[in-house]
């Protein structure tokens, strides 16, 4: 199947990882939201990150940390599909993690112990499903 670039896409590529430059980068993850405040004060608290502004009205924050960065949009209708999209948090100390979060206010769903993979499903303040990873290597 031929790409944007005209070039057949059907074979295997040569290399499956390789660093390229690029001019285009994910800036942040947006999660539409019904209380921005309420969400700012909770992911804020939960990932160590900043509000560029905290305005009476904004319906539009971006949350800024060292490594990445959280939008938070108010919505103007019901937040639908919350299954579409989540977060995976990766922790070398994950339940410990967890536990800090339920605190802040997140809510346990499930934990799951599979032989290559173990994670708890959190849910959010408005219910948005995130996943605290348990890794060895917490920039993996």
């Amino acid at each position: 199947m031929p790409g944007l670039d005209g070039r057949d896409r059907g074979r295997a590529p040569t290399r499956l990882w390789h660093a390229r430059a690029v001019a285009i980068r994910i800036g942040s993850t947006v999660v539409n939201c019904a209380d921005i405040e309420t969400m700012t004060d909770f992911w804020s608290e939960a990932l160590g990150l900043v509000p560029n502004h905290r305005d009476v009205g904004d319906d539009f924050r971006v949350l800024h940390g060292e490594r990445v960065n959280l939008s938070l949009q108010l919505a103007r209708t019901p937040v639908t599909a919350r299954d579409q999209m989540h977060l995976d948090l990766y922790s070398d100390n994950a339940f410990s993690e967890v536990d800090r979060l339920v605190a802040l206010g997140a809510v346990r769903v499930r934990r799951v112990d599979d032989p290559d993979d173990t994670y708890v499903v959190l849910l959010d303040p408005e219910g948005n499903e995130f996943c605290v990873c348990s890794v060895a290597d917490p920039d993996r």
